[in-house]
């Protein structure tokens, strides 16, 4: 990339700037603060010179240096000058520091360590998170660990990509680093970097017992993961029988996210999961956001690229289906590294409406694996059931048992029933499973939610701030958020979150904005997060001076931009409101009924309903106690099936990753046959078009279980056919546009037509095509979730027919996106 900049005294040498660690920053009084940032050039804006949050955030935005920094990937030549220098220097032994390392050690190929490895770290003292080196008695140098600290333990790590040396008959020892400057050091030497060396290195030395590098076993059964809108969980079948879910930072699910930053020399590395969430974090109000969210959804049209400018200032463009792919290989290589084993299969839990297109797109994603959605996310859900059911033999042989389920999931939500019988003959269970789609909306999920919270946010921190005078939400009428949504508009004028109309104004002004949207998203989780947890909470407090006290989040008043009289500026005045978790409910409540209203209302006067001996909420959202209080309108309490809530709140995103897991089991030790089948019963959208005098026609129907074939006819001389898709309530969602050239259909005969589509209604309907007519026959495909048009003209007494051509009803064109920059 090719810059025009002005060089000032080119002769000059350039210093080497110091850097400064936050925990360092925070220690100092605010004399020291101010001296360091007249040593280090840094301009300090008047407002903020009496203010010691504002001079730690500057020097930490421009000196700041990353915590302990640790060697983590392979540096051709790394191990040689780290023992060159062990060769070549003195090492000064510390012997009145005791430390303990597990004796012995396993590294497997292509692995790194971390604290599910079990290798604690114990010290009669303060210990830091150095870098350390596995040395034989010669001080040869053979890899490097780190220690990685949690809240109340250490343990050894181990970069995946840090090369080890080939370990043989020698007596090993881990050298530790007691001066963290010589940990820096380590680090800088492994890397190639000019710095200057220490005298003498204190180290404290470690024998250790045995160490041994073994090759990865490859595993016998597939890697499953659900993959979320916003969270992702994986785990597999063990040999031993049992099964073992994926864990980050002692969690077993992972953000659905992926993040960007710029290294040296403007090159880009992703960040993902955890690391992305902590990487969105730690922004300035003035960069962009370079965190992408709810990229599940990019599966609907995963051809598009997205962008962000960095640091540097440059813009960067990335394909989807690269950083589809990207999160995809993070996820491989931490089962990799958790598991200890190598996958050739993976089996992705799909949606139950879009499963021939996630299986298309994993393919071409991953050629190099056997990818299938054998299950998808209905079918797992209820193989959980299936299995409590067997394990606690509380089922009748040869009954037919009915389930209705229910997906509120980060983005979407789904409807889907079931029906099951179990038989136990004299080898293995028998199951027959049939599940169906019945409904769906692709724009609710746990998302709206936290929209909803943050617009209750911003209009809270508008009043707290007097910009809005304070009224109450009251969410009782019939158009429970018309007041809501227009007291969000007005806060619009002093706490703006629509960045995408900051497009064409200043650079700084649209970063602004948008930090102040997805910082206010960020703390809606939160928020929504805390009141779900299984533990009650009535009042969450929200304050700039939080200090970790108990039923209180901390609001970074760095992170919101405020606008007065046009000019912008961050939050100066400490400021502090509270969160009842009524009022929270009664603003999620009206989103929560109506979606119930719509998915059971039916159901329920044509009473479907008490078919079914089970109706199981699935899904992270549905841990809101309002999900089951709506659905007791329709059914008694003691059919709904709410997983027992555990002290994480999880359990609900792991159901469907257990029953996949149960199914996988059960299959590969012979425990039971597993008859299953999939239908589509209806599909929520409809098809229609306008007639030459402009009157509505419907080609498909909603709901229509008998799948109907519409049709509509034009005169042969058009060359565009305009249809619309809508929603079960008849709203427009999208138009597409079907393009033909009548030049190019090829002739047919009636005989051809009814042998490609004999006892349907298109081998009725072609007979009745007049001279100059070209019909459109229009039908949905419920297996691929989209629609097929298939034109016929009849022109000088000959049929002409052109190809099918196949249209998705799903995309993120008019799918609703928290993330556009228009909310």
């Amino acid at each position: 990339m090719s810059r025009y900049t002005y060089t000032l005294n080119p002769n000059r040498i350039e210093m080497e700037k110091n850097t400064y660690r936050q925990s360092e920053l925070e220690k100092m009084t605010m004399f020291h603060l101010r001296e360091i940032c007249r040593k280090e050039k840094l301009v300090v804006p008047t407002g903020s010179i009496s203010d010691r949050e504002a001079l730690i955030r500057i020097l930490m935005r421009f000196r700041g240096r990353k915590e302990y920094r640790h060697i983590t990937t392979c540096c051709e030549g790394g191990l040689e000058r780290l023992g060159d220098y062990l060769q070549t220097h003195e090492l000064k032994p510390v012997t009145d520091v005791k430390m303990h390392f597990p004796g012995t050690i396993l590294l497997y190929e292509d692995t790194g360590l971390n604290e599910l490895d079990n290798y604690q770290v114990r010290m009669d003292g303060a210990l830091y998170e150095g870098n350390l080196l596995l040395v034989d008695e010669k001080l040869h140098v053979y890899t490097c660990f780190y220690i990685r600290q949690t809240k109340n333990s250490a343990w050894l790590a181990k970069g995946r990509d840090v090369p080890v040396k080939a370990l043989e008959k020698h007596q090993y020892s881990l050298l530790y680093f007691p001066n963290e400057r010589d940990s820096e050091f380590i680090y800088d030497c492994y890397h190639g970097n000019r710095t200057v060396f220490p005298g003498c290195m204190e180290v404290v030395q470690v024998p250790l017992l045995d160490i041994q590098e073994q090759k990865v076993p490859q595993a016998a059964l597939p890697l499953v993961i659900d993959f979320g809108s916003s969270n992702t969980a994986m785990g597999i079948c063990l040999p031993d029988g049992k099964t073992k879910v994926a864990m980050v930072d002692g969690l077993p699910i992972i953000p659905s996210m992926v993040g960007v930053r710029v290294l040296e020399g403007d090159r880009t590395e992703f960040l993902f999961g955890a690391d992305a969430a902590a990487l969105s974090g730690q922004n300035y109000r003035d960069e962009d956001v370079a965190v992408f969210y709810d990229i599940k959804r990019w599966i609907s049209d995963a051809q598009r690229s997205e962008s962000v400018i960095l640091q540097n200032g440059f813009k960067y463009q990335f394909s989807r289906r690269e950083l589809l792919r990207a999160y995809l290989d993070y996820l491989l290589n931490l089962a990799r590294q958790q598991f200890k084993c190598s996958f050739t299969q993976i089996q992705l839990l799909a949606p139950i409406r879009q499963k021939e297109k996630f299986k298309g797109l994993f393919k071409e994603l991953l050629p190099e694996y056997t990818v299938d959605c054998e299950l998808d996310e209905g079918i797992a859900v209820l193989f959980y059931s299936i299995d409590r059911m067997i394990q606690n033999k509380m089922f009748e042989g040869g009954k037919w048992y009915h389930a209705l389920t229910i997906d509120c999931g980060g983005g979407t939500t789904d409807l889907a029933s079931g029906r099951f019988r179990i038989d136990n003959n004299r080898v293995s269970y028998i199951v027959d499973l049939e599940t169906r789609y019945e409904n769906g909306d692709t724009n609710f999920g746990g998302n709206n939610l936290t929209f909803r919270i943050l617009q209750l946010l911003k209009i809270r921190l508008s009043e707290e701030l007097g910009f809005l005078a304070k009224e109450s939400n009251d969410q009782a009428e019939e158009n429970a958020y018309d007041a809501l949504d227009m007291r969000y508009q007005k806060a619009e004028v002093f706490l703006p979150t629509r960045f995408k109309e900051y497009e064409e104004r200043s650079r700084v002004h649209y970063f602004f904005v948008k930090n102040n949207y997805y910082y206010l998203f960020e703390l809606a989780e939160r928020v929504k997060k805390t009141f779900f947890q299984p533990r009650f909470l009535y009042k969450l407090q929200i304050s700039t001076q939080a200090g970790g006290e108990e039923n209180m989040l901390a609001l970074d008043k760095w992170r919101l931009s405020i606008c007065k009289d046009g000019q912008f500026n961050h939050m100066s005045e400490p400021l502090s409101f509270s969160l009842y978790r009524n009022e929270v409910e009664e603003l999620l409540r009206p989103d929560i009924y109506s979606l119930m209203e719509r998915f059971l209302d039916k159901k329920f006067r044509q009473g479907e309903l008490y078919d079914y001996e089970m109706i199981k909420l699935t899904g992270q959202s549905c841990k809101s106690s309002l999900f089951t209080e709506a659905l007791k309108q329709y059914v008694p309490g003691k059919l709904i099936q709410n997983t027992k809530r555990d002290s994480d709140g999880n359990e609900l995103k792991l159901c469907c990753l257990e029953g996949a897991l149960a199914y996988f089991l059960n299959c590969k030790l012979g425990y039971m046959q597993v008859n299953q089948s999939y239908q589509v019963a209806s599909l929520p959208y409809e098809i229609m078009a306008f007639t030459h005098e402009n009157e509505e026609k419907i080609l498909v129907q909603s709901l229509d279980e008998e799948n109907h074939i519409g049709y509509i006819s034009r005169f042969r001389i058009g060359r565009q056919l305009d249809l619309y898709l809508n929603d079960e309530q008849g709203q427009r969602l999208r138009t597409y546009f079907y393009e033909y050239d009548t030049s190019k259909f090829q002739k047919t005969t009636q005989e051809e037509i009814e042998r490609k589509y004999g006892g349907t209604v298109i081998q009725e309907e072609t007979d009745t095509i007049v001279e100059g007519e070209m019909k459109f026959f229009v039908w949905a495909s419920k297996r691929r979730w989209g629609f097929i048009v298939l034109p016929i003209l009849r022109d000088g007494e000959q049929l002409y027919m052109d190809e099918e051509r196949f249209f998705d009803f799903e995309d993120d064109t008019w799918e609703q996106n928290f993330f556009d920059g228009r909310k």
